[in-house]
């Protein structure tokens, strides 16, 4: 009512859409520690692939009303170029799902500061496309392949949380299944969970998004995966590529696992937030995957996300 652009440290953007001030962060920690990660599996001749996943706003930061400040991409794009620097391959994700202002309403929610599920496909797709998968799986990631489904005025997201329905409204919310046939499983050890059957018995926890929505006290984005858990291993008998994968992520990738999963027979991520009593390292030792990944958002500079279990650490 009065016309404010901020409440609550949430940023009410030009387009109407809600993100955060954030500050100019130093990106050397990061990229000192991904670099040593790389160079750790180098000795294992074990590839590796760096993803800078997108976040609110969009690239050029002309969304952002005046006297506010986002530094998220500026950060981001000194990580990158310290990383390319040190020769860790790169995969920046931004110019394509961030790069308009039609692109960020496209892929992004409105309320969250999460990519929906049409901008974690692309990032599926651009992830298989760049470890050289794509042909043997162009049917998993041929979007056409796979069926979309909105619940109307389902959502409110982390940011609409903070400001209330009332100064951000309530939006859809989407997932996808695919249209072909799955045959796959989740084992959540340290939760206790199994769930196998379809992409959508296994890899939805489809419990998150049944009833009336309940907008301050759960999150339908929870339905990838269950929620961000330590460590999470996907099996599929019908993914087309037999390379197993080790994604370390944050909650950008709850989706993108998923996804991951109907293409790669053997899938397998980690939150290093959530993991006690071992290691990324040890976790790599133990799975010996084909290809690890580290995907992460600009707020990720520092702290236990980056504590991989290297010497020194």
């Amino acid at each position: 009512l009065t016309g404010a652009s901020v409440s609550n440290g949430i940023v009410l953007m030009k387009n109407g859409m809600l993100t955060e001030e954030s500050a100019q962060a130093d990106p050397g920690y990061a990229a000192g520690q991904i670099t040593e990660l790389y160079q750790y599996l180098q000795e294992r001749d074990t590839p590796f692939l760096f993803v800078e996943a997108p976040r609110k706003p969009d690239l050029s930061g002309s969304l952002m009303p005046e006297g506010t400040e986002n530094y998220c991409n500026a950060n981001a794009d000194g990580l990158l170029a310290l990383l390319e620097a040190n020769g860790v391959p790169t995969l920046d994700l931004r110019g394509e799902l961030t790069g308009t202002a039609e692109a960020l309403e496209q892929y992004f929610y409105r309320t969250d500061h999460h990519w929906n599920a049409e901008g974690a496909f692309v990032a599926f797709q651009r992830i298989v496309e760049r470890l050289g998968e794509e042909d043997i799986c162009s049917n998993v990631t041929e979007r056409e392949n796979w069926e979309k489904h909105t619940l109307p005025n389902y959502f409110l997201g982390s940011h609409g949380r903070r400001v209330g329905i009332g100064f951000a409204g309530v939006e859809d919310f989407l997932y996808l299944t695919p249209k072909f046939d799955t045959q796959m499983s989740c084992t959540i050890a340290d939760s206790e969970i199994y769930r196998e059957g379809s992409f959508a018995e296994a890899a939805l926890a489809m419990e998150r998004i049944t009833g009336k929505p309940d907008y301050y006290n759960s999150s339908p984005y929870d339905v990838h995966t269950g929620e961000n858990y330590a460590h999470v291993q996907f099996r599929s008998e019908t993914a087309p590529s037999e390379k197993k994968v080790l994604m370390i992520k944050d909650s950008f990738g709850l989706p993108v696992e998923g996804f991951l999963a109907t293409a790669f027979r053997e899938v397998e991520t980690l939150d290093l937030r959530h993991l006690k009593d071992t290691t990324a390292v040890e976790m790599i030792e133990n799975f010996r995957p084909d290809v690890v990944i580290v995907m992460y958002n600009p707020f990720v500079m520092e702290g236990e996300c980056l504590q991989f279990g290297l010497d020194g650490e």
